[in-house]
């Protein structure tokens, strides 16, 4: 363990529970600008495809090398997703209410599909619904009952009809594979998306709640046809809220046993997202620090937009409020970086402090952990991950971790060159073998 680590762990765990102290009681206040600095109006959506994004190959694999934050299309938000009120007390993972799925397209063939509503917990500790999708494989369970892939998602959007449990079409990754080896997947939509309140957008102790919480639902629909064994996977705001669910699971969730951890592509920090002094060109991953601004401000008291945003960069909130990511993306695609974001936005004033809280890396993992990172990736920056892996969790928690970059692989094509590696990786986790470290060394590069 090096010698950042006590100090440095005590450290973020305290600024941790400060920024939980204070979340949850608030409220504060897209595209080439035009020349009076208004702002430009979303495209419209294309006919048939609810204002989301193209179709999803039926693997669950997204089609070519998309963007972060396209998504499927998606079904209106119905009466499902509104939550008892009051919301009768309930443990954690409780079951509100489930809803058989019949008609969505891409499901792997004899497997069951539901929808969930879920209890959860706030970082106030508050019991919340929270919304997800369990997949369920055909035929008996596997003696000692199914494992559990506890799948999240990446970014779709902050608003209630981005949360993938209502898209029409299939969009878990090696679904297919993971279902034949005697997984259930449980795909929680994060707390906010589909549900009641706001989305609090890479608040990663919220998403790993949400994660975990997701597990349990799935034992709670199951029975004792499920086991306690759960494995954590997902891809890029999924990536965060994977790390982040392994890093909680030992206290908040004591009751499963994780036995892995896979983040693809994951958000180490936001501030990589756009440098602390805005460039006077538009930035890649400019989209997802505006919605992370946004979203904290309105999820964390004295986190004004103002610390981050330009006046014009402020008139976006109902925008990202009201769309899906990648038509925001498409209308922010032009806007240089410095029309959107205040210098020293990342370091200076109040963004800092959430920031820091919502870096992975500020506890050990309950389990092994598999990081897979595409070298030509433009969202998440390769360079940002390695420093991530050496310096927080291989350096100050001391991890067990596998790092693979793949080369000439971006944000999405990297979840096809991962997927026989990760396969085969949690299944040598099921199978109790040691698990490779790559940690003091060169992560492994793929093809």
């Amino acid at each position: 363990m090096s010698p950042r680590t006590r100090s440095g762990r005590a450290w973020i765990r305290g600024l941790r529970l400060v920024t939980a102290v204070v979340a949850g009681s608030i409220l504060l206040a897209a595209c080439a600008p035009s020349s009076d600095g208004s702002l430009p109006a979303l495209a419209p959506a294309a006919p048939g495809d609810g204002g989301n994004g193209p179709a999803l190959s039926p693997t669950g694999i997204f089609k070519g090398d998309l963007p972060n934050g396209t998504v499927p299309p998606s079904l209106a938000p119905s009466a499902f997703y509104r939550a008892p009120s009051p919301l009768a007390p309930a443990p954690a993972g409780t079951l509100i209410r489930t809803q058989e799925i019949t008609s969505a397209d891409g499901m792997p063939v004899g497997s069951h599909s539901y929808r969930i509503l879920y209890h959860s917990r706030s970082l106030t500790g508050a019991d919340i619904a929270v919304s997800g999708l369990v997949v369920v494989p055909g035929g008996p369970p596997p003696r000692g009952g199914y494992r559990i892939l506890a799948w999240a998602h990446g970014t779709t959007g902050m608003a209630d009809q981005c949360a993938p449990s209502m898209a029409s079409q299939f969009f878990i990754p090696y679904a297919a594979q993971l279902l034949a080896q005697g997984f259930v997947i449980a795909a929680t939509d994060y707390e906010g998306l589909g549900t009641a309140g706001i989305h609090p957008y890479l608040v990663g102790t919220s998403e790993g709640r949400g994660v975990l919480d997701a597990a349990r639902a799935a034992r709670d629909l199951l029975g004792s046809r499920a086991s306690r064994t759960v494995v954590i996977m997902g891809h890029s705001q999924g990536g965060q809220a994977a790390l982040f669910a392994g890093e909680i699971a030992p206290i908040y969730a004591p009751d499963l046993s994780v036995t892995g951890v896979v983040a693809i592509a994951p958000v180490g920090s936001v501030a990589e997202f756009v440098p602390a002094d805005p460039p006077a060109t538009p930035v890649p991953a400019e989209t997802f620090a505006l919605m992370a601004v946004i979203a904290w401000a309105q999820y964390y008291p004295g986190v004004p937009l103002r610390s981050a945003l330009t006046p014009y960069g402020a008139r976006f909130k109902p925008v990202v409020d009201g769309a899906c990511a990648d038509r925001l993306g498409a209308a922010l695609s032009s806007i240089p970086a410095d029309r959107l974001f205040v210098k020293d936005w990342s370091t200076s004033g109040s963004m800092a402090v959430p920031i820091l809280a919502n870096e992975p890396g500020g506890a050990p993992s309950a389990a092994p952990i598999f990081l897979a990172q595409g070298l030509s990736d433009s969202i998440v920056p390769a360079s940002a991950t390695a420093s991530m892996v050496d310096q927080r969790l291989c350096g100050t928690e001391d991890d067990t971790v596998q790092f693979d970059e793949y080369l000439g692989k971006g944000h999405t094509s990297v979840l096809t060159a991962a997927g026989p590696d990760i396969l085969n990786w949690i299944s040598a986790r099921l199978a109790g073998a040691r698990a490779p470290d790559t940690c003091g060394g060169s992560p492994a590069v793929r093809y």
